[in-house]
């Protein structure tokens, strides 16, 4: 009997902080482009609450910060 096919998934054993670190630049991003399209406060720091309750304290800072680092070094800001 032929076995049937499984995909390879592969398991992350090393610490959650890499990962996070990704997510929180890539939300970094995007929450610039949506106040440099829209200039809309409150819409930014209702997502940023959101981002707070998701990813654990302190990450609406760590958000503000990345989103400072990505206008002064990606964009040229």
């Amino acid at each position: 009997m032929k076995r049937p096919w499984k995909p390879h998934y592969y398991r992350h054993k090393g610490p959650l902080e890499p990962d996070r670190t990704i997510l929180l630049m890539a939300v970094a991003r995007e929450l610039l482009t949506t106040w440099e399209l829209t200039k809309d406060k409150p819409n930014v720091d209702r997502h940023l609450a959101a981002v707070e309750k998701t990813y654990g304290a302190g990450s609406e800072q760590l958000v503000r910060t990345y989103m400072h680092w990505v206008r002064q070094n990606e964009r040229n800001g």
